[in-house]
């Protein structure tokens, strides 16, 4: 599993001797970085409401790629693996981006 230590808040906190944007940290709460991290999942949900996706399937999509980042993946690869569950294995976020 990819765990972006120079990227994600919550590993940077969490590694307090690592020199690593350590000015950031210091200047930023946490829940701030998070905020600011995961804003390309904030930017890419708010164009597929635009686009008209309904949103059972927009919350699940981006409720998961939330789970994700998470666990140590960047917001693009998050949406990234969502979207290759939504392709195959899940078939609940097929039938949720069928509804209307």
């Amino acid at each position: 599993m990819y765990h972006p230590y120079n990227q994600n808040p919550y590993s940077q906190h969490q590694q307090t001797s690592q020199n690593v944007n350590q000015y950031y940290r210091e200047t930023k709460s946490l829940p701030d970085q998070w905020v600011d991290y995961i804003q390309p999942l904030v930017t890419r949900a708010l164009s597929e409401v635009e686009e008209g996706i309904n949103l059972t399937h927009l919350f699940q999509e981006f409720i998961l790629s939330g789970v994700l980042v998470g666990q140590g993946f960047t917001p693009e690869q998050a949406i990234e693996q969502v979207e290759t569950w939504e392709k195959g294995e899940s078939k609940l976020l097929q039938a949720s981006k069928a509804m209307k």
